[in-house]
């Protein structure tokens, strides 16, 4: 059975590595989202001879700011998965994001974008499939009472937490509705990538080892709704 996924925010960082990934297990359609499709398409180039040669990678020009462009990638999405024999998709994975001192433009994109997003493509999503919100331990409340070093990013630290807080709510609607769709909060831990600057701090990961536990979460068939995790196992919301 042919697994189809979505990764929006997917040209560079945990999304490439995760669609890199994904792109070698068997009987998989990825749709990699980004934001400039000719990013998308050099990402892919540099990896393409890895794809398992059941599975394909399908570049998406994909702004989740933009409601044209959501909705232009949705009917794209549609109009492919259709060539193929298939009418829904079972993953979306939330992963675009940025990380600035800004509310606004942090919020544009972490919160605001991925409620556009998952609300255009939830009802393609197939009875059983998931919703993976890409989260953070900065979103934990529970960790913040612990009293960390000020300030730690409150624009960012917020927006994931906003995050945090959809995915229960849409846990629960999903529930209710008996679609069996799970939606998740994953924290893939401190990573090197473009979205952080963060490539010198001690302990930030590889992002090919962070994105892992995305990867593992994307190809399961079923599990628990409505849970925040990384890969060692449950989190503190």
């Amino acid at each position: 059975m042919v697994r189809s996924i979505l990764v929006t925010g997917s040209n560079q960082g945990l999304g490439r590595h995760t669609v890199h990934q994904l792109a070698q297990t068997p009987d998989v359609i990825l749709f990699m989202g980004s934001r400039k499709l000719e990013a998308a398409e050099e990402a892919l180039s540099k990896f393409s001879s890895d794809i398992h040669a059941s599975s394909s990678v399908v570049p998406v020009q994909l702004d989740i700011t933009d409601e044209a462009s959501i909705k232009a990638a949705h009917a794209f999405v549609v109009n492919h998965l259709k060539t193929k024999g298939l009418s829904s998709l079972d993953v979306l994975i939330n992963n675009a994001a940025v990380w600035q001192e800004s509310f606004e433009s942090t919020y544009t994109v972490n919160v605001f974008g991925t409620v556009a997003i998952t609300e255009v493509f939830r009802p393609l999503i197939a009875t059983g499939g998931a919703i993976l919100n890409i989260s953070s331990g900065l979103g934990s409340l529970r960790w913040h009472t612990k009293r960390p070093p000020p300030p730690i990013l409150p624009a960012y630290s917020s927006s994931k937490s906003a995050l945090n807080s959809l995915t229960l709510q849409w846990a629960i609607q999903e529930e209710e509705k008996g679609s069996k769709i799970r939606v998740v909060s994953i924290c893939p831990g401190l990573n090197a990538t473009n979205l952080n600057n963060y490539t010198d701090l001690p302990g930030a990961k590889d992002p090919a080892d962070g994105c892992k536990i995305i990867v593992k979460t994307a190809l399961e068939k079923e599990g628990e709704s409505g849970v925040f995790f990384n890969k060692d196992g449950p989190f503190e919301w």
